[in-house]
């Protein structure tokens, strides 16, 4: 029995102003750095047999703590990048919603059809992460493996795994460098935990993403 476990990158400058970033390629900010190193620091008592991330610097930031101790090497993955925000990238919740009010509600309620101008849908990114997963799983086969990406493709994952709705994605919370593992026997899946952040102590911060009150 394997178990794969889901991380989402440390803070960056943009979660910290609630900021979508998508495919802008910003790094950890200085306490990102110290999330992904108390993350490491957590992971050096669980055994990790393969380390994945998406291909930005900030995935791939988080994710080499996790690879180095482990001496694995770290294999990113364009596949696993986040959402792509398109006109969206680079502006606050409030300045999109200013501008692209109707849009950002089909967003949050129906983000499997919602695409960003621009930009994707949540549906069009479940195909290229159900693409990556499907080969992860085939070549790790019963091994405990890590995956560091993003809060939307965290959210992605754990629909396809559970063969929920994309719709029902928002149902999750996904912070900064929290881990969400899920159980493998055969091919049946379960939740082990979700959005498990203990490790962090002082250095947790909110989800990046603001949502209507």
């Amino acid at each position: 029995m394997g178990k794969i476990y889901l991380i989402r990158h440390g803070e960056t400058d943009a979660n910290r102003t609630f900021q979508f970033q998508g495919h802008i390629d910003n790094p950890l900010n200085s306490k990102g750095l110290r999330q992904a190193a108390a993350l490491g620091k957590y992971y050096e008592n669980i055994e990790l047999d393969a380390v994945y991330s998406s291909s930005t610097q900030r995935a791939r930031q988080t994710a080499t703590p996790l690879a180095q101790f482990h001496g694995v090497d770290l294999q990113p993955l364009d596949e696993l990048k986040e959402v792509s925000f398109g006109d969206w990238e680079g502006l606050s919740y409030d300045e999109i919603k200013a501008k692209w009010g109707y849009q950002l509600e089909l967003f949050f309620k129906q983000p499997a059809q919602c695409r960003m101008p621009g930009g994707e849908s949540f549906d069009d990114v479940a195909k290229r992460v159900q693409a990556a997963y499907n080969m992860i799983i085939e070549a790790n086969s019963g091994k405990n493996i890590a995956i560091v990406s993003h809060g939307g493709v965290v959210r992605v994952q754990l629909c396809l795994l559970l063969g929920l709705d994309i719709n029902k994605l928002w149902m999750f919370g996904v912070h900064n460098a929290s881990t969400t593992c899920i159980g493998r026997w055969q091919d049946r899946f379960t939740i082990e935990y979700v959005n498990d952040t203990h490790y962090l102590h002082d250095h947790v911060n909110s989800d990046g993403i603001k949502f209507p009150k």
